[in-house]
């Protein structure tokens, strides 16, 4: 027996709650037919089983649908996508999807259960998805109009999950059709979004152009590409002197220039990563947890802000990024004090302090914060030097290896939820090659991990996250510093531009006008 749409959307949306019908249509006029966006990276594959990377995701919402979307301007609502309503079984492990009629792809086919079937199960046999499909067991085909989500286990998160590009619906037809013809459907794709793909020009130009009979209305803006501008300085400038009307990224250094500019407009929000100091708690110095202690009273992480991240960024004080589901607005972390840490330090049998390396990738991503960390733990005697390493060296010995006694580094949130980050950095099973790093082993926070990510009533996974917090507070096997910013610089005659953590931009929703 199933329960109510109503009353098992309510319960498991928890954080992102579920409204029905479709999302708001884009204006009917748009005083221009083109949309020039300036990108730093190309796509690296416009199919959804074989793509996870930020900007080719940002591509490929324009391109195809999910099951469940985001509301428009307002990233924290879930609403109906392809399946026009929901709902989950009494024990919370089914969640049966009822599609939308008479939805079209880019081939003229119309979407059936069939085509969704196929492309959910295709996408979670890939690996590009093994980062967020953990709960999932299986999809199945209910009916010619319905399919279901069968969980390993109760996953508070899931619509999130399914929400992902990497789970949008494909053309069974084309992606077959593709396969047997010897053609690369990750360069052909057919979706049922807002625009179909007309020119793919690697190291150029990504061509899209409006898909008038897509299920929401047709876009106002008939045109939309992607022009690769690998230079941030220059995608700025091309920005300025109207040759773009929208860049990413831009580099933070230009941020308050730009936002001088009248011509240019920008939206902004928290994005989904974590920077933080991750310590080898298994050997070595911070091995004493009275030291790790030391080091969170040591840091004035307001100024690690300014340093690291030219401000454009926002403290964290829970171990999870500030713009997901879990994090706890209310929540405390070390305030700074120089004399508690020297005391700890002492304590520790360092009156005078150490010398340690951090192991550092050598991007300003983390060497920016790094140095200013690094300034502020002179006070108290610890001097650090770095050991800047390629990304690929840094990976085995500080992922694989373990071979650090520190480092400074962000973590992404792969479903926004603060499950995502608790499990990959504090979880046992993520020991030996996951993406626990430093070492830690907690079979209470463990427990706390597993049970709230199958709670269903939001308070309740609230106040198990808080306890989760907690004992890492005591415990420090890392230490949160901040979450970016993330800005889109834009043409400021582009309106219905809507600020999102991930770069979901829905061009079907904006039009230009004077």
């Amino acid at each position: 027996m199933k329960r109510a749409i109503c009353s098992a959307l309510f319960v498991l949306s928890l954080f992102f709650p579920v409204l029905t019908g479709a999302s708001a249509s884009a204006a009917e006029t748009s005083y221009k037919e083109s949309l020039l966006w300036g990108v730093n990276a190309e796509a690296s594959s416009l199919d959804p089983a074989t793509s996870k990377d930020t900007v080719t995701h940002m591509m490929m919402y324009q391109i195809y649908d999910a099951l469940v979307k985001e509301a428009p301007g307002d990233y924290n609502r879930l609403v109906p996508g392809l399946a026009e309503s929901w709902e989950f079984s009494d024990d919370n492990k089914t969640v049966t999807f009822h599609l939308r009629k008479g939805v079209k792809f880019h081939n003229g086919d119309t979407m059936t259960a069939d085509d969704v079937l196929f492309s959910l199960q295709r996408s979670l046999e890939s690996s590009y998805s093994s980062g967020i499909s953990g709960a999932i067991d299986h999809f199945e085909k209910v009916d010619d109009g319905t399919v279901a989500c069968v969980l390993k286990y109760p996953y508070s998160p899931i619509l999130d999950v399914l929400s992902n590009m990497t789970f949008a619906i494909a053309s069974k037809r084309a992606v077959e059709e593709a396969q047997a013809s010897g053609v690369d459907f990750a360069r052909n794709p057919c979706g049922t979004g807002a625009y179909r793909m007309v020119t793919w020009k690697s190291g150029d130009v990504l061509v899209l152009e409006r898909f008038d009979d897509y299920y929401g209305g047709p876009a106002a803006i008939k045109n939309l590409t992607y022009k690769l501008v690998p230079d941030a300085a220059s995608g700025a400038i091309a920005l300025e002197d109207g040759t773009l009307d929208c860049y990413y990224l831009v580099a933070a250094t230009d941020y308050n220039y730009l936002k001088g500019l009248d011509h240019i407009a920008y939206v902004e929000c928290p994005g989904v990563g974590l920077h933080h100091i991750t310590f080898n708690v298994t050997q070595g110095v911070f091995a004493d947890k009275r030291v790790r202690q030391a080091v969170a009273y040591v840091l004035n992480r307001d100024d690690v802000v300014l340093g690291g991240a030219e401000g454009y960024a926002v403290v964290a004080n829970c171990l999870a990024p500030t713009s997901v589901f879990g994090y706890l607005d209310d929540f405390q972390w070390y305030g700074q004090d120089l004399e508690k840490a020297k005391a700890l330090l002492a304590e520790a049998g360092y009156p005078d302090g150490f010398d340690v390396v951090f192991s550092m990738q050598g991007s300003p991503t983390y060497m920016k914060p790094a140095e200013v960390v690094q300034d502020q733990l002179r006070k108290i005697g610890i001097n650090v030097t770095f050991d800047k390493m390629e990304r690929a060296a840094y990976l085995e010995d500080v992922g694989n290896k373990r071979n650090f006694a520190a480092s400074l580094r962000m973590i992404n949130a792969t479903v926004r939820d603060a499950d995502s980050v608790l499990t990959r950095r504090f979880h046992s099973s993520m020991l030996g090659g996951g993406n626990n790093y430093s070492g830690y082993s907690n079979p209470e926070v463990d427990a706390l991990i597993e049970r709230a990510r199958t709670v269903s009533d939001r308070e309740g996974r609230l106040a198990l996250y808080r306890k989760i917090y907690e004992i890492l507070r005591e415990d420090v096997p890392l230490i949160p510093i901040y979450t970016d910013t993330v800005l889109l610089f834009f043409n400021a005659d582009l309106k219905n531009v809507y600020a999102h953590p991930v770069y979901r931009y829905a061009v079907h929703d904006m039009y230009f006008q004077k």
